[in-house]
C-alpha cells in the first residue's frame, strides 16, 4: 500500500527525493501522477516508517 505526502510549495518533491535516495531511502516524486508537490510512500513495517521519517526530516533541513 502507498500513501502520499504533501511537501507543498516551499520544496521541491524531486530534489527531496534525489535526497532520500542518496540516504537509501526510496520514495517516489508525485510529479509522475500529477502530482508534483508529493512523495509517494509505501506503507512498511514500524522501523522502516521510522526510517523513512528520519530521512525526511534530513531531506527537508538540507532542502529549506
Amino acid at each position: 500500500n502507498f500513501v502520499t505526502v504533501r511537501l507543498g510549495p516551499r520544496y521541491d518533491a524531486e530534489i527531496v527525493y534525489a535526497r532520500m535516495l542518496a540516504d537509501g531511502v526510496i520514495v517516489r516524486p508525485g510529479a509522475n501522477y500529477g502530482m508534483p508537490e508529493h512523495l509517494r510512500v509505501t506503507v512498511g513495517l514500524p522501523e522502516e516508517n521510522q526510517r523513512f521519517l528520519d530521512a525526511l526530516a534530513r531531506a527537508l533541513d538540507r532542502t529549506g
